[in-house]
């Protein structure tokens, strides 16, 4: 009989307890509405998009500040320094291109020269100007090919900056779904927080009653503490996907509004920047390589002189004549030498003997010229593996999803009821915490599973030679 009557108050006491923590002020549980992931891709961006952001979260960001897209980062990461230098490159590129033409026009030299020449014999003091224009007919095709060759390197500038440009948006789409990976991690432990902190509240009640030991109450203490301890990495992180945003996009990076990225057209694009990058500068190797030839090289030039008149001024002097001979027998003689005015035009024809020379230069010219065509020819066929790859990664990223919401289901239902039974000491702690765990994972997985959808279709696009910022929503 005493038994019974223990059994009985215990019973009693216990249902008092229970009674007491249902009516507590909880939090409520963040609900994930689901929406199923179908075959078509534009079910499955809409899905993403609908299930990663909750309410609670829009709201914690509309206070942190101004809520920024995805393509407003595209657009701010348009003034990144990174591309105003490729903006300047493509400047000089085309000033070396511009002056590469100038070699075809004929050039002007002018020249002023003072002579003052003291020996034994005479003292003379004599100015020259002259002014000459030569125009080179022909270069052995030198000057034609290096027009061709600096054109095709301005062409590759343009295509360097847009490859740049590509891969600073790839750059901030995978920090943009990283900061949303992180920031629905960082909800899901706060939850789990909550949750703990509820607990704390009904064990102690129940410690105090003496019906539990202090070992579960220090239990959820330490796991609280965890829990902190792992909300302070996440937060972390987040502030670093929002410092790296706000580099790479040139802007203050304080909050994000969520957007999705278009499906991609499963389409091979050869003209990817980069690949005509690579195809430019191949070419520009080849013009390179034609400069060095064994033609000659012919030019015209016309040469005016005009030479001060050194009979005026005393600006020549006799020191030391041959006997028999005055000033004026040698005035002549000097003055051929130096007339007033002259006009020479010339034509002149220069070819290089030093064949060994140019033939090793030629040469080395010729193999960059090779080796920039295995290179150009290996990007081509990665491009094509890559896009192999990623579009069988979209694949199993529509998987995941799938799989992963199934899972958070299945792990919230089992919460709710392993929730159910620890309030009433059905279950112990370590059943309690091993399902919360789950449940927080299972959310943590999914969320992780519809970011990294996008960022494979991004990878697609990328890859494919797409262009990124024409998909963004």
């Amino acid at each position: 009989m005493m038994r019974k009557g223990i059994l009985c108050m215990v019973f009693f006491f216990a249902s008092q307890m229970f009674a007491e923590i249902q009516d507590d002020n909880f939090e409520p549980e963040q609900v994930y509405q689901f929406e199923e992931v179908s075959e078509s891709a534009k079910e499955d961006s809409k899905a993403q998009g609908d299930t990663q952001i909750s309410t609670d979260e829009r709201e914690t960001n509309k206070t942190s500040g101004r809520l920024f897209t995805l393509i407003e980062l595209l657009e701010g990461a348009k003034k990144n320094y990174n591309l105003e230098a490729k903006e300047l490159a493509i400047l000089q590129a085309q000033a070396v291109n511009r002056a590469a033409y100038g070699e075809f026009l004929p050039t002007l030299d002018g020249a002023y020269q003072y002579q003052d020449t003291d020996n034994p014999s005479m003292r003379l003091k004599a100015h020259t100007s002259s002014a000459k224009a030569n125009w080179e007919i022909f270069s052995g095709f030198k000057t034609y090919n290096k027009v061709r060759e600096k054109g095709l390197l301005y062409r590759a500038s343009i295509e360097d900056k847009e490859h740049t440009k590509d891969q600073l948006f790839l750059n901030i789409i995978e920090q943009y779904y990283g900061y949303f990976t992180n920031r629905a991690q960082l909800l899901s432990l706060e939850q789990k927080r909550t949750q703990l902190e509820s607990s704390i509240k009904r064990v102690e009640r129940l410690y105090n009653a003496g019906l539990t030991t202090i070992d579960d109450v220090e239990s959820l203490r330490a796991e609280v503490l965890a829990t902190e301890h792992e909300l302070a990495n996440i937060k972390m992180e987040i502030e670093k996907n929002k410092f790296m945003l706000s580099l790479l996009s040139n802007t203050e990076v304080e909050a994000l509004e969520r957007k999705s990225i278009k499906t991609p057209l499963f389409k091979l694009d050869e003209n990817r920047h980069d690949l005509n990058m690579l195809n430019f500068q191949a070419q520009s190797a080849k013009y390179q390589a034609r400069q060095i030839n064994y033609l000659p090289i012919v030019s015209v030039s016309d040469t005016y002189v005009i030479n001060s008149d050194i009979t005026k001024n005393g600006s020549l002097a006799f020191k030391d004549l041959p006997p028999g001979m005055n000033a004026n027998d040698m005035l002549p003689m000097i003055q051929r030498s130096f007339p007033l005015n002259q006009n020479q035009i010339m034509i002149s024809a220069t070819i290089r003997l030093d064949a060994l020379t140019i033939y090793r230069q030629n040469e080395a010219a010729r193999l960059g010229y090779m080796k920039s065509l295995k290179e150009l020819a290996y990007k081509k066929e990665e491009q094509k593996k890559d896009e192999r790859m990623y579009r069988k990664s979209l694949e199993i990223a529509v998987a995941k999803i799938k799989a992963s919401e199934a899972a958070l289901r299945s792990a919230n239902i089992a919460f709710d009821n392993v929730a159910k039974k620890y309030d009433a000491q059905i279950l112990n702690f370590t059943d309690y915490l091993q399902s919360l765990t789950k449940k927080v994972e299972a959310e943590a997985t999914y969320n992780q599973a519809l970011n990294n959808y996008e960022m494979q279709k991004a990878y697609y696009i990328y890859y494919s030679g797409q262009d990124l910022a024409q998909h963004i929503e």
